[in-house]
Parts: C-alpha cells; sequence; structure tokens
C-alpha cells in the first residue's frame, strides 16, 4: 500500500441501537477500500481454479462480504 494513510472524523446523530452497526459498516467499507487491490489480486489468481456456477460478480460480492464478518 503505497498510498498515504490519513484519519477521517466523521460525527452523526443515530438512535443509539443503530450506532455500533453503522460504525462496523463504516469501518468494514474503510477496511475493503485499503485492501482492494490486494483483494482483487486474490481473485484474480483464483479465477479459473474454483469448480462453481456463480458469475464473477456474486464471487467478488461474497469475497467481500466475508472481509465485513
Amino acid at each position: 500500500m503505497s498510498e498515504e494513510i490519513v484519519d477521517v472524523v466523521i460525527h452523526v446523530k443515530v438512535p443509539k441501537k443503530y450506532a455500533e452497526i453503522i460504525q462496523k459498516d463504516v469501518e468494514a467499507k474503510a477496511w475493503y477500500l485499503s485492501h482492494r487491490e490486494e483483494l482483487f489480486e486474490t481473485l484474480k489468481k483464483l479465477k479459473g481454479i474454483l469448480k462453481t456456477d456463480k458469475t464473477w460478480k456474486e464471487m467478488k460480492r461474497e469475497y467481500y462480504e466475508r472481509g465485513i464478518d
């Protein structure tokens, strides 16, 4: 990762019951964006290796969703 990393602080008002969910979603999106090149390189290496009926887009979506959990 050759890009400079900066801190971003965003203040929003949300219902208390959603605060943790929103924080996790934002952190997951930030992680994904900072690692996306690595993730897609891994996907390119795996393309054609896995036997599946899923499309390339479905595979990328699942890979991204697993990174969040």
